[in-house]
């Protein structure tokens, strides 16, 4: 005899701050194995952290030594030379991505297929991933961070920073849309097989129009209006020209809105490459 299910049988719907608690229980629970995770690995952060804050430390020596007496160069004084690189080098440590490798790795290893079936969001999971290891090389790189000041503490001049709330507003949009830029990168994976050529590649414009070679300031006119177009001075470069107070209200204003057009610019485009790029994923690697 079939039964028929009474108002006391039925399952009562969730409400929506409970369904919202329950998914943020979830993503705690995966935000702490990814940091239990980065923890694994704290020999192979230090070499990053080196290998980032080595070239942060000498640049600053080789423009002291480029002043050779100047008040100043391009704007710049000695003292906001030197705190821009050390700026750069902190921000740098929390914004930066570099998820494409493990998007990457992910696709070609067949790992991407096991996630298809999870009910978990793959973009979420990888800024999951994105975040705990910012969280975990930014406690590791405070005391070097710290001996980096101390190494250049007679030149600096407090007074140069600006701490403002657009600065930390700044910071979290660069974060995001290194982030949104790098995922969107990422999924072209779907579309080659091999992409460590196309990922190095990558390297070479973050390096120019990030402003970690040099102050955007200080380009020629072609290349300074170049680096105002493209994604990347969003995300390591206005902050810290805003923190060292290089940039006029205006400025800032645009700078803040150009870094929201490309955080919303980099998810429309990931979920373009997402969509047609699911059609034509073959489970490479299985």
């Amino acid at each position: 005899m079939a039964m028929v299910a009474t108002p006391q049988s039925r399952v009562p719907a969730r409400s929506p701050l409970e369904s919202l608690r329950r998914e943020a229980r979830k993503w705690g629970r995966m935000f702490g194995l990814f940091v239990q995770d980065a923890l694994a690995y704290r020999a192979v952060a230090v070499i990053w952290i080196l290998t980032d804050a080595v070239p942060s430390i000498l640049n600053p020596l080789l423009w002291l030594a480029a002043f050779n007496g100047r008040q100043s160069i391009g704007g710049f004084a000695p003292s906001q030379m030197t705190a821009y690189y050390l700026i750069l080098l902190a921000v740098t440590n929390i914004v930066q991505c570099h998820q494409m490798w493990e998007i990457g790795s992910d696709i070609k290893e067949g790992r991407f297929s096991a996630y298809l079936i999870r009910p978990f969001s793959y973009a979420t999971m990888n800024y999951l991933s994105f975040a705990s290891w910012r969280l975990m090389r930014t406690v590791m790189f405070l005391p070097i961070f710290c001996v980096a000041v101390l190494l250049f503490g007679h030149t600096l001049r407090w007074s140069d920073m600006h701490p403002t709330g657009f600065f930390f507003l700044s910071l979290v949009l660069g974060h995001l849309v290194s982030f949104s830029i790098t995922y969107a990168y990422g999924l072209l994976a779907l579309y080659f097989v091999e992409t460590r050529s196309l990922f190095n590649v990558w390297y070479m414009f973050v390096i120019l129009f990030s402003g970690q070679l040099a102050p955007i300031a200080l380009f020629p006119p072609l290349l300074r209006t170049v680096a105002f177009i493209l994604p990347f001075r969003y995300t390591v470069a206005l902050p810290t020209e805003i923190l060292l107070g290089k940039l006029n209200p205006h400025d800032i204003g645009i700078g803040i809105v150009l870094q929201i057009f490309w955080l919303i610019a980099g998810w429309l485009i990931a979920r373009v490459l997402w969509t047609f790029g699911i059609r034509r994923f073959t489970g490479v690697g299985l």
